[in-house]
Formats: structure tokens, C-alpha cells, sequence
């Protein structure tokens, strides 16, 4: 660990145990930064697949299923501080659940298998603990915009998709879910395409 961040974070941590009630506010990481809204984007492949990406506040997913019992700024240190072997851990529990709570029904009946999960790595979620840790001691009252982290998975079914529904875990908060069947076609050089419709 750099020993620039190292002090950084002795300094976050005491800032969080010199307090015994919670953290006002103004001072709460969970304040200042942006809620980024949570959607998912449902794209019918073919006939029996569907391709989900998730767009989440990963930060807050993690926060209530891992330490809910803590403020937002003392999950924050606890986890940006963490050793990796033991963040792991900690995300993988978290994903557990996830998968455990992610249903998707196809309205023609049959089973819909969920396979192909991919998940924000323990190197990328350890540095967007950190810049978020790092914000919060240089410039609590600012307010930091957190880029969403992304979760792929795809959704096959036995039989073909015509509609279907999506119930989400519940650390996932309000998703917003845009869904389509996408329209291709090829277009030759220096030739106009047929029309393109939305």
C-alpha cells in the first residue's frame, strides 16, 4: 500500500472510531455522493436468449448486504483498507446472494437458465472503495459522481421468449429496466442502407 493512501486511510478510520453515534450527514460518505440510478438492459439475442447487463451503485449493493448494520463511512474504510484475500471473500459472498435473489420468468413457460455471470473484479471494486474513501478525507463537502459497475449474465431459455419478467435483489434498490429485440441489417460501401427504423 502507497504510503500516501496508507496515512490517508489511518486518518479516515480514526475519524470513523473517534465517533460512538453515527456519522451527521454532512460528513457521511452515503450524503455526498450522487445516487447513480440502478438499470438493467434486457436484449433478446434469438429466440431463447436474453443478454442482461445490470448498471449499479455497486457501493450501496455491497454496503447493505455485507454491513448493514454499519454506516456507509465505516463500510467504506473497513472494506478500502481490507486485505484482498479477505475482500474476496466478502464479494463473493455478496454475489452469492445476488445470484441467489435474480429471477427471470419467461411468459411461455419453461426454465430460464442463468449462466455466464460476470462481476466487477476484487482490483476494480478495492480502488472504487478507495477513490471514494480518499474523496470523503480530501473533500467531504464536494459532491463525487460514482460511475456504475456492471454485471453481465445470460438469460437462456427451453422455450422461445415472447415476454417475460424480472424480480431483482433486493440490495439493488429501484432498477430501471429497458428491454428491445434488436433490428439488423448489413449495408454495402457507398450505398444508402433500406430505411432504419426506431
Amino acid at each position: 500500500m502507497h504510503t500516501r493512501f496508507a496515512l490517508a486511510a489511518a486518518f479516515a478510520l480514526g475519524a470513523v472510531l473517534s465517533r460512538s453515534v453515527a456519522l451527521d450527514a454532512r460528513s457521511d460518505i452515503g450524503a455526498f455522493h450522487e445516487l447513480t440510478d440502478n438499470r438493467a438492459t434486457l436484449v433478446l439475442r434469438d429466440q431463447t436468449h436474453v443478454s442482461v447487463t445490470m448498471y449499479l451503485n455497486y457501493t450501496d449493493a455491497l454496503h447493505r448486504v455485507l454491513a448493514p448494520q454499519r454506516t456507509m463511512t465505516e463500510f467504506v474504510v473497513a472494506y478500502s483498507t481490507m486485505p484482498r484475500p479477505a475482500l474476496r471473500v466478502g464479494l463473493q459472498k455478496a454475489q452469492t446472494r445476488f445470484i441467489a435473489q435474480l429471477r427471470l420468468a419467461s411468459a411461455s413457460g419453461g426454465d430460464v437458465v442463468l449462466r455466464n455471470w460476470s462481476w466487477p473484479d476484487a482490483a476494480a471494486v478495492r480502488d472504487m472503495l478507495q477513490q471514494q474513501m480518499m474523496q470523503a478525507v480530501v473533500a467531504p463537502e464536494d459532491h463525487a459522481h460514482q460511475p456504475p459497475k456492471e454485471i453481465h449474465v445470460d438469460a437462456n431459455a427451453s422455450l422461445p421468449i415472447a415476454a417475460m419478467t424480472a424480480r431483482f435483489p433486493m440490495e439493488f434498490q429501484r432498477v430501471l429496466v429497458v428491454s428491445y429485440k434488436p433490428s439488423q441489417v448489413w449495408v454495402d460501401p457507398a450505398v444508402p442502407s433500406p430505411r432504419i427504423s426506431f
